[in-house]
């Protein structure tokens, strides 16, 4: 089984926990109708579509971390709806924030439904996240294990406000440095990621080294996923993307290839550099196309692609030290491997 299809098992599993926890509210119908849209369970009619849903790529990461320790699903369920609701309420405030006009090749809520409406669904999921952890009272989890979740949950929203908060404030800059960059994608990215690994090993042992090394696997797989992330962002298609080509150079967003770029380029390539992103008019297409050259030109694309190796290659060896064999290891092994070779 490929690393897609294994994301695929787990899509239907996650969605009725969060179904679960939705469908207890059902006035104003249209706030859950709208993250019901978001999630990619109806049209913006409100009518149930077939449409793609996402990767569940977050709670996936939980539920084999617990299995693989446990041999069992059942108890993280509630943990990974929560993680899910929350990486979707961040998703609609960073549409917001960066004024994206699509998501998953549909238009984004507060596109269709305008901006304050978009504040108060992504808010609303964000409550019922927590809503969703506290339902592991109802499979038998105890008290401290609960705390220690929400904990988490609630340490990771701080750290996905932080980087969210320098991801914009580095867009006016042209002085990020590689190791700010990755600081920073640590807190707005990784951090998500390892809580989903973390959350896992946390509900099915008490074994602290065993939790600690599922926690840096999911830290350096995190790492790893945002770099694939920003070269998709630049060089990805648009039909896999849903958007448009080179659309993190028209956001004029720091990704690891350009502040690469901006390192090592030399005379006219870096004051062409400096001079397009310091422009408060929107890029011009020949500019696009100027940058894209630049980047091949040092390498950028290939630099970028050995960082995130080398965060795989970390990632798998925390996993190894767990001492665990069994099919959900090998399943957490071959997500690693198709987050690091996909192409959306």
């Amino acid at each position: 089984m490929e690393g897609e299809e294994i994301l695929l098992e787990h899509v239907d599993m996650v969605d009725s926990e969060i179904e679960r926890c939705i469908g207890q509210r059902r006035f104003p119908s249209q706030l859950y109708n709208m993250m019901k849209y978001h999630l990619g369970w109806v049209d913006e009619k409100f009518k149930e579509t077939k449409r793609y849903r996402g990767k569940r790529f977050r709670p996936t990461l939980c539920l084999l971390s617990y299995k693989a320790i446990s041999g069992v699903y059942d108890k993280a369920l509630p943990a990974a709806a929560a993680i899910e609701l929350i990486h979707n309420f961040s998703l609609i405030h960073d549409d917001i924030e960066d004024m994206d006009e699509q998501r998953r090749h549909r238009p984004t809520v507060w596109k269709l439904w305008g901006i304050p409406h978009a504040i108060n669904v992504g808010d609303g999921m964000h409550v019922l996240a927590n809503l969703c952890a506290l339902r592991l009272r109802e499979v038998n989890v105890t008290d401290a294990k609960i705390v220690d979740v929400l904990e988490i949950l609630n340490k990771t929203v701080m750290e996905l406000c932080e980087g969210q908060f320098l991801d914009m404030e580095y867009e006016k800059r042209i002085d990020i440095t590689i190791n700010m960059y990755l600081k920073m994608i640590s807190k707005k990215t990784a951090a998500l990621i390892e809580a989903s690994t973390h959350i896992g090993a946390i509900l099915a042992t008490e074994n602290r080294k065993i939790i600690e090394k599922f926690r840096l696997f999911g830290h350096n797989i995190g790492m790893a996923f945002q770099i694939i992330d920003d070269i998709i962002g630049i060089w990805g298609k648009e039909e896999k993307t849903g958007k448009p080509k080179a659309s993190d150079i028209r956001n004029r967003k720091k990704t690891l290839p350009i502040i690469y770029a901006m390192e090592k380029t030399k005379k006219n390539d870096k004051k062409f550099l400096t001079n397009v992103y310091k422009r408060s008019k929107k890029i011009r297409e020949e500019d696009i196309s100027r940058i894209l050259e630049i980047l091949e030109k040092y390498g950028a694309r290939e630099f970028s692609i050995k960082i995130a190796k080398e965060y795989e290659k970390k990632a798998l060896e925390n996993l190894n030290k767990t001492g665990l064999e069994n099919s959900s290891i090998e399943k957490l092994k071959k997500i690693t491997e198709f987050i690091t070779s996909r192409k959306y």
